[in-house]
């Protein structure tokens, strides 16, 4: 009996734990199903490592509590070969399981790509915008994209992408990231932007004659009458054959035959204007299609060819913008730049703020919104397409175009092609500044002669430097200018140089350097002015000329007297001439 009992004991624990290893991972993807990878970061900065709770050793203070950890679960999908029709197409991504999603990601894995915008679709029905992904610049090879905590409560069902390639068929991985379950993404359609064809309409019905509802038509659109162009049900063009009795008229529709009876509150006559859209105008639909409006109706429809599709459409007016000549400063057939990267032509600009572009180095045409472009200009900040300028303080640039939004396309010397940059990264030419003149003959860093070439407003000089070939950018602090005199030491003067050696000075310069010979040394020298002692009529009574005795001992002549106390003298039986000091000098009479 108790060996029966312990059987069935054992048998009963056995069941408990197993149904508790069930309960466990019973939330776990299925293996094959979605190769998703689960990620746990942590939901607030971890406190202090506790201390262990798990010794039997009783303790008198509890540990503290570790902080909350929230599990994350990643999915991904790689979608390739992704369409580069203008406007982009919509990709339409479906989870195998609804789940709340935290976040979304992506990154090019190949070409670029620009997300025109990204969309969740909830149980409840409701469309959320990501916002992040709405109109994104366009994307280069390994660049990201991610949204911010989405702080969604309603479980996610599918996905709607719209995307498009440029410079070839951009390669997308999207990621996301799911709050209780890794979500497992499924790829259901791609849908091309090409406008839809009509059903065949519905059978018009006959229900009990209903009293027309008078409506106040913004334009004067034409009156129902036999021959009335209309438009019935949003949707399909016809004209009306005869007007019945009860608010119905009878009409055909283009493309169907036989004749139908339609409620007078279904249809809308043509008109010439409405809201400010006319027939024959060049718009932009749904923020993507160029095209010219055909027809206008008083319901705010109108029928309208789409550039690079076949056939007419029907589109409401609220979902066309006008194209014009000029917007926002920008007017058509003028030079732009596009994502600070991209030469680009207006063709058209249309009221809602887009544009339709072509971009150096890519066939067709584009739809970009006007805050993605920057129009070219003549000049800004005193710089000037043509200028010759100083990059980044070092190199001799040409300025090619100049944009509105600060940025300028430049040659550098010493480097191949053309280049982007910023204004703030140039300087300007300028004619003189602290004193130093393009042309002018100074001296660098003390010690080398050199010619201004230019002079930039950033305080740098183009120079050459005697001795060394090619132009060279210096301060212009570091340049002196050539003078006629400066600490009373001219050009022209015969100098003492270092007390000991006769000297003449070739040039004077500012920074208190001259260039002089010196008797006995070949080619001339750089010397500081206060090394050179000018020479004077008479000093401590001896002059130049006089009959002297040197040391007390050698008879002599004085050739030379110095405000410095010495004299430049012969000595009778001894060759050359001496620098000796006047102290040392008794005059003869």
């Amino acid at each position: 009996m108790k060996r029966s009992g312990l059987a069935a004991f054992m048998a009963l624990l056995s069941l408990v734990h197993n149904t508790a290893r069930a309960e466990i991972i019973v939330d776990l993807p299925f293996p094959g199903e979605f190769e998703g990878d689960v990620v746990t970061a942590p939901a607030t900065p971890p406190a202090p490592p506790a201390e262990d709770t798990t010794q039997t050793q009783p303790t008198t203070t509890p540990a503290a509590p570790t902080a909350p950890v929230q599990t994350e679960y990643k999915g991904e999908l790689t979608i390739t070969s992704m369409s580069r029709k203008s406007g982009g197409a919509t990709y339409k991504i479906e989870l195998q399981r609804s789940t709340i999603l935290n976040r979304l990601e992506m990154v090019i894995e190949a070409h670029k790509l620009k997300i025109h915008s990204a969309s969740l679709i909830t149980e409840s029905g409701q469309e959320v915008s990501v916002r992040e992904f709405k109109d994104s610049r366009v994307l280069s090879t390994w660049e990201s994209l991610a949204s911010e905590n989405l702080n969604l409560s309603d479980r996610v069902v599918s996905i709607e992408l719209v995307a498009e390639s440029y410079g070839g068929a951009a390669n997308v991985r999207l990621r996301a990231i799911g709050a209780t379950e890794v979500p497992r993404l499924t790829l259901q359609q791609v849908i091309e932007p090409v406008a839809a064809t009509p059903a065949t309409p519905p059978v018009p019905t006959n229900p009990a004659p209903v009293q027309a509802q008078p409506s106040v038509p913004n334009s004067r659109p034409e009156a129902i009458a036999k021959g009335t162009k209309i438009v019935y049900s949003g949707s399909y063009v016809g004209t009306i054959t005869q007007v019945l009795g009860g608010g119905k008229v009878r009409a055909t529709l283009d493309g169907y035959s036989g004749t139908h009876d339609l409620d007078i509150r279904d249809i809308g006559t043509q008109t010439a204007c409405l809201d400010g859209l006319c027939g024959g105008y060049n718009i932009l639909y749904s923020d993507s299609y160029s095209g010219v409006i055909k027809e206008v109706f008083s319901n705010r429809k109108a029928r309208v060819v789409l550039d690079g599709y076949s056939g007419l459409h029907i589109v409401s007016l609220s979902e066309i913008a006008k194209s014009v000549d000029c917007h926002q400063n920008f007017c058509i057939n003028r030079q732009a730049i596009y994502s600070n990267s991209y030469d680009a032509t207006i063709k058209k600009l249309f009221t809602n703020g887009k544009a339709q572009v072509t971009l150096a180095g890519y066939s067709g045409m584009h739809i970009v919104s006007l805050s993605e472009l920057a129009s070219s200009i003549q000049c800004s900040r005193e710089l000037c397409v043509g200028d010759s300028v100083m990059y980044n303080n070092t190199t001799k640039a040409k300025l090619l175009k100049v944009y509105s939004n600060g940025k300028v396309q430049v040659t550098i010397e010493g480097y191949s092609g053309t280049h982007m940059i910023s204004i703030s990264e140039i300087s300007r030419p300028t004619r003189c500044l602290e004193g130093v003149c393009a042309g002018d003959s100074l001296m660098y860093d003390r010690t080398m002669e050199a010619k201004v070439i230019e002079v930039y407003n950033n305080r740098q000089a183009l120079v050459t430097i005697e001795g060394y070939n090619g132009t060279h950018t210096v301060a212009i602090s570091s340049l002196s200018k050539k003078i006629t005199c400066a600490s009373g030491i001219c050009a022209g003067d015969q100098m003492m140089y270092d007390f000991t050696m006769k000297a003449k000075v070739i040039k004077v310069y500012s920074n208190g350097q001259a260039m002089v010979s010196i008797e006995g040394y070949s080619s001339t020298h750089m010397v500081s002015l206060t090394s050179l002692t000018k020479a004077v009529s008479c000093s401590k009574g001896i002059c130049a000329g006089d009959r002297i005795v040197y040391d007390r001992t050698y008879t002599g002549k004085v050739i030379s007297v110095f405000g410095n106390g010495t004299a430049q003298v012969t000595l009778n039986g001894y060759s050359g001439t001496h620098n000796v000091s006047v102290n040392s000098l008794v005059k003869v009479k």
